[in-house]
């Protein structure tokens, strides 16, 4: 009797550990991904592919106040942005190896032909809402935390 009990309880406890594993494994590929700069967290659309970052955020009429756009690029260089079907402001964010280098506030979306250019290379870009890099005092040189939680989104 009491071995019977004791295979009980060690199959109660393994189903209920294999349980909370499954669930919380399944609760983080729901979570998006966010980037943290100081104390402030954005929930983050990641673009990877050519058409992802093509696209941007362009035709969208807004972007929630804690949302933003990264863009992740397999290397180094002087990515140029541009504000093509753009329907409102954004800052533009330009990163190195997890630290800011160059951003480009209140970026007019009504000058769709001008180029945004960092003043030297990244390896990814965020972009937020106009205004929030000054207002939330975000500078070149902060320390920016990507956490992605997608297993399709691995690897960053």
């Amino acid at each position: 009797m009491n071995k019977k009990y004791a295979v009980l309880v060690v199959f109660v406890v393994l189903a209920g550990a294999t349980f909370f594993f499954f669930k919380r494994s399944a609760q983080e590929e729901l979570r998006p991904p966010f980037v943290t700069i100081g104390k402030h967290a954005f929930s983050v659309e990641v673009a990877r592919t050519k058409e992802e970052q093509d696209r941007g955020l362009g035709k969208r009429d807004t972007l929630c106040r804690e949302c933003g756009m990264l863009f992740v690029f397999p290397e180094k260089n002087v990515y140029r942005f541009w504000m093509k079907d753009m329907r409102f402001p954004i800052d533009i964010l330009w990163i190195r190896e997890g630290k800011i280098v160059h951003i480009e506030e209140e970026v007019d979306f009504k000058d769709q032909k001008r180029i945004y250019a960092p003043s030297e290379p990244a390896d990814s870009v965020l972009e937020i809402n106009a205004g929030l890099s000054r207002g939330l005092g975000i500078k070149v040189g902060q320390t920016v935390s990507v956490s992605l939680f997608s297993s399709s989104q691995n690897g960053f």
